[in-house]
C-alpha cells in the first residue's frame, strides 16, 4: 500500500508504502518504507527505511501514513524513537511527538556555503527537537530560501559525530511559514515533507495551531502543528496514492 501524506490537495503530497520486508531498494522510487510489526507494549511497532535500506528512528510523515494504512483511530505506536501517541480521523492523521527540547550541540565551523548562500542569508537558531533532533537555520527570504543548493557531502560530513539527524532552512513571506529539509545521513537529500522537521522549528505554537509549507519549489504540501498540553502535535492529509 501507498499513500502520499501532508498534500495540500489531490495527488499532492509526501510518497510512503508499507514494506513486508526490513528494506527499501536504493531505486524504488519511494522515499520512505514501513515495516509493520508486533510490539509488547503498543498497537504495533514501526520501522522505517529510507533508499539503500538505512533504517532510520522515527520518520513523521511515513508514520502518519501508516496510521492511515493500519486504520488506527487512536492509540500508541512503538518506535526507535520511543513510543508515540496517534490518531487518525479520515484523511486526517496526527501524530503526538512530544514537548519540544533544545540539546546543546557545538555548531562551530558551520558554513553558508554548503547551502549555496552567503553567511548574511541565514541564521543558526540551534539544534531542536520535537521527536528527532534538527539543525534549525533562519533564511532571511524566500527567494534565499528558493535559492538554497545543498552541499550533500559536506553537510554529512560535517554532520558526522554531532547528534541530531539533519537540516531544516525555513521562512516567513506574506504571513505564511516555508520551509526545506534535508537528511544526509541517511540518503535523503532533499524531503519534500517532513512533520517531525516542522515540528522541531523553534516556533510558537498555539492550540489553534499553524501551518509550514513544503516542497520545493511549488511548496504544494502543507503540515499542520498544534500544541496542546505542552506537547506538538503534527498532523496533515493522507491519501491513497
Amino acid at each position: 500500500m501507498r499513500f502520499r501524506v501532508f498534500g495540500n490537495a489531490a495527488g499532492q503530497g509526501n510518497l510512503m508504502a508499507m514494506t513486508d520486508v526490513p528494506e527499501n531498494e536504493e531505486n524504488s522510487g519511494v522515499p520512505v518504507q514501513v515495516l509493520a510489526e508486533n510490539s509488547a507494549i503498543a498497537a504495533r511497532r514501526l520501522r522505517f527505511f529510507y533508499p539503500g535500506s538505512k533504517e532510520a528512528p522515527l520518520c513523521g510523515h511515513a508514520l502518519l501514513g501508516a496510521v492511515r494504512a493500519l486504520q488506527m483511530t487512536a492509540g500508541q505506536v512503538e518506535t526507535a524513537a520511543g513510543v508515540m501517541q496517534v490518531r487518525c480521523d479520515g484523511e486526517l492523521a496526527e501524530v503526538n511527538l512530544g514537548a519540544r527540547e533544545s540539546p546543546a550541540i557545538d555548531l562551530e565551523g558551520f558554513s553558508a556555503c554548503w547551502l549555496g548562500l552567503m553567511p548574511g542569508n541565514i541564521h543558526l537558531e540551534g539544534v531542536h527537537s520535537a521527536g528527532k533532533a534538527k539543525l534549525c537555520i533562519w533564511v532571511d527570504s524566500l527567494q534565499a530560501l528558493n535559492a538554497a543548493e545543498f552541499n550533500l557531502p559536506a553537510l554529512a560530513d560535517w554532520n558526522q559525530g554531532r547528534d541530531f539527524s539533519g537540516y531544516v532552512l525555513y521562512t516567513e513571506h506574506e504571513g505564511q511559514l516555508y520551509a526545506r529539509a534535508t537528511n544526509p545521513l541517511f540518503n535523503m537529500p532533499e524531503d519534500p515533507a517532513c512533520g517531525v522537521c516542522c515540528s522541531a522549528l523553534p516556533l510558537t505554537i498555539s492550540e489553534a495551531g499553524c501551518s509550514v509549507m513544503m516542497g520545493f519549489p511549488d511548496y504544494p504540501n502543507r503540515i499542520h502543528l498544534r500544541c496542546e498540553a505542552g506537547n506538538i502535535w503534527a498532523g496533515g492529509r493522507v491519501t491513497p496514492a
